[in-house]
């Protein structure tokens, strides 16, 4: 494995460059807000998988800046949740995006590796791993750490991406830096991947796509998007002219506009 190859896994680097602060993460969550096509958006159509129960304890592992709650929180009934993360900003992001939310009490905010839980066995009725398995080292061994917390009857919610996912804005990174990680993302935990992981740990695996695609409309967006990957962290100054050209190029192929297949979803796991 390349050093490239290795970022998106590198436990160091997650935590004290890509996500160690909401930045980066709110630049890539700012286009899908921007330009979704989705009859259902995201976050309400992830909640809807599954049914919640009245006071359940809910971890989240991997919590980013808590936006599943805070567009969540009005579909779902009173929980009780946990959140973790390898950055402490994230989690610091997260508690203060959950603390006022009405319905959601949260009972915990822990810095932690997904892959080594800091909690009993048959802790909590629900774990949510949002578009975070990919950037586990080893995902089976995360994924037998949420089995292990689950109580009996309790459920897996562990979203993910397919190998067609963003894969215009993946060409255009390569095209101008010479790499992209959204390409290794599927290998490491997607939907070509994940049930296999999954059933080292669970008896019932079952995936549901989301059903969306975005056509962005200004360059600029998608320039901010690459730049905040670990591709477009290091890009030197050339290379960053190399890239606001690429996506002018491929604007200009569309006549203005472009295209971007999404092909997000999620996997239920059950015991």
């Amino acid at each position: 494995m390349t050093r490239r190859e290795g970022l998106g896994v590198d436990q160091e680097y997650l935590r004290e460059r890509q996500y160690k602060d909401p930045g980066n993460l709110n630049a890539r969550i700012a286009l899908h807000a921007k330009y979704s096509r989705a009859e259902v958006p995201w976050f309400a159509w992830l909640v809807s998988r599954i049914d919640w129960p009245e006071g359940g304890q809910v971890l989240e592992v991997g919590c980013g800046t808590g936006l599943l709650w805070v567009n969540g929180a009005p579909l779902l009934p009173h929980l009780r949740l946990t959140v973790t993360d390898l950055s402490e900003g994230m989690v610091a992001a997260a508690s203060d995006a959950v603390t006022p939310l009405p319905g959601i009490e949260l009972a915990g905010a822990r810095v932690c590796d997904a892959q080594d839980l800091p909690f009993d066995d048959d802790s909590f009725d629900v774990v949510v791993a949002n578009h975070m398995l990919y950037h586990v080292p080893d995902p089976g061994r995360a994924a037998a750490e949420f089995a292990r917390v689950l109580r009996p009857g309790g459920v897996l919610l562990a979203a993910t991406n397919g190998p067609r996912h963003l894969r215009a804005i993946a060409d255009v990174s390569r095209r101008a830096l010479g790499w992209s990680p959204l390409d290794k993302c599927d290998g490491r935990f997607g939907l070509s991947t994940g049930e296999e992981i999954l059933r080292t740990a669970f008896g019932s695996v079952s995936w549901h796509l989301h059903p969306s695609t975005m056509v962005c409309t200004d360059p600029d967006d998608v320039v901010a998007f690459i730049a905040s990957s670990a591709a477009g962290q290091d890009a030197s100054p050339e290379e960053r002219v190399a890239l606001r050209e690429a996506v002018a190029a491929r604007f200009a192929e569309e006549s203005g506009q472009m295209t971007v297949t999404v092909e997000a979803g999620c996997f239920v796991a059950a015991s």
